[in-house]
């Protein structure tokens, strides 16, 4: 199977807060917010939705396709992904600026608050999707910073008949609820956090089960709490997170999910299985400050993998 990932290369800079953020915001002068956090640790780190999700990919024995864009700084990083065995013929370097970077904190219960510049992922990206063809592809959007860079490539996908998954994360805001009731309608799958959802909701205007007349699958993250799937057909999955004692660092966690869920599709598993894999990805992530500093072998996932759903 082609995987095709449109989503950002950025720099992380991960932050770790020793408090938590409830206890420095006055809820009720939230209009007029002005607080600063003291970071006790700070590490700089490849990152980006794009890079995130085809490095756990690659670690899974896949191949996939990177589209997006890089600043005159990424060289380095475009040498990492391809020598891990990412396709990165479709990164377009953009000469005059520098990457994007990711600003990240995390409190003690695992909240986040992230910045993100947005840098050389605004631009344009260079990439003929008539190339694949629909039987033996899967496209996946990913938060990619350049809203008109997603549209037209989601315009290809619904054109050329190639199944997508939309996956719009922090970038949700970004769209009117006009554009995403045409994204979705022709998405394969909606994958958001339950946040996520909300926002989709409220500014669509419909329901969860208008969403699945749009599209066949509904996947909602929860964190710790897992995972659930929703089909068209009223069928309902619900993904136990895995339950450990090694949680280093949450940022990243999503992404992998995407890599072990899409890992499962490539195989041809069920939908209650590619979330479980996606899961699976996820655990190895959050052993690791950073989203990109994991690793294991075909052999380790798939004993992990056995040891805690079988």
């Amino acid at each position: 199977m082609n995987i095709i990932i449109h989503g950002s290369l950025a720099f992380d800079r991960i932050m770790n807060f020793p408090g938590k953020f409830k206890e420095n915001i006055l809820p009720n002068k939230i209009h007029n917010l002005n607080v600063s956090f003291n970071i006790h640790q700070m590490e700089e780190m490849r990152g980006g939705t794009g890079g995130n999700i085809v490095y756990t990919l690659a670690l899974l024995g896949e191949h996939p396709v990177l589209v997006s864009c890089i600043g005159k700084d990424g060289s380095p990083y475009i040498e990492f992904l391809r020598n891990h065995g990412v396709n990165t013929e479709h990164i377009t370097t953009v000469e005059n600026e520098v990457t994007a970077v990711c600003n990240i904190i995390t409190d003690t219960d695992n909240n986040q608050i992230t910045a993100f510049f947005v840098g050389a992922a605004a631009q344009p990206s260079k990439c003929d999707f008539s190339q694949w063809q629909p039987e033996e592809t899967l496209v996946v959007f990913a938060p990619a910073n350049n809203k008109t860079d997603s549209m037209h490539y989601i315009a290809d996908c619904q054109r050329l008949g190639l199944r997508y998954i939309f996956d719009p994360g922090q970038t949700t805001y970004d769209y009117n609820g006009k554009e995403l009731k045409e994204i979705i309608g022709g998405a394969w799958m909606l994958a958001v956090n339950d946040y996520e959802l909300e926002v989709v909701l409220k500014k669509t205007g419909l329901s969860e089960q208008n969403l699945l007349e749009r599209t066949e699958v509904l996947l909602v993250t929860l964190g710790k709490k897992g995972s659930v799937m929703k089909t068209r057909d009223g069928k309902i999955f619900d993904i136990p997170a895995f339950v450990q004692d090694k949680l280093v660092d949450p940022t990243g966690a999503g992404d992998a999910y995407r890599a072990g869920l899409i890992k499962g599709l490539a195989l041809g598993k069920s939908l209650e299985e590619c979330g479980k894999m996606g899961a699976c990805a996820a655990s190895y992530a959050i052993e690791k400050v950073g989203t990109q500093q994991h690793t294991f072998t075909l052999a380790e996932f798939d004993a992990r993998y056995k040891a805690f759903f079988a």
